[in-house]
């Protein structure tokens, strides 16, 4: 349960620094496991951007903004898509009924260290009906 500091401090946050937020972290959270898969470190991504291993990590932990050309930069490193926007308007007539469904699903390894066979499965699924309406 939030404080209700906490919560005064979000009903006065403008919602821009709300999305800001939002979209950074998840930016973050791309590039991380796009590394991880990958299996590359942020070192090695430092030699591909030429740039020092430091400012990379400072890019990664949040104390950095980011410009467009410096996202296009790691994704270009990366051979990842980092941001994408929609190329048209999404039409606004559908079918009778449409689901979009969005699965994501994490596999999170088992600890070697301790030696256990434990995996833990987390699932997450979205629905999106959009009717005829528009």
């Amino acid at each position: 349960m939030r404080s209700k500091v906490a919560d005064r401090i979000l009903a006065n946050t403008p919602e821009e620094v709300k999305v800001f937020a939002r979209l950074y972290g998840d930016l973050i959270v791309r590039i991380n496991s796009i590394l991880s898969e990958k299996t590359c470190t942020q070192k090695s991504l430092a030699g591909k951007l030429e740039k020092n291993p430091s400012e990379i990590h400072k890019w990664l932990s949040g104390e950095h903004n980011f410009t467009l050309r410096s996202i296009a930069k790691l994704q270009a490193a990366l051979g990842e898509i980092l941001i994408e926007v929609p190329a048209e308007k999404p039409a606004k007539i559908f079918h009778a009924h449409y689901v979009k469904t969005t699965y994501r699903l994490t596999v999170l390894r088992p600890n070697v260290q301790r030696k256990t066979k434990v995996q833990v499965w987390k699932i997450t699924t979205t629905k999106k009906e959009v009717s005829n309406v528009g």
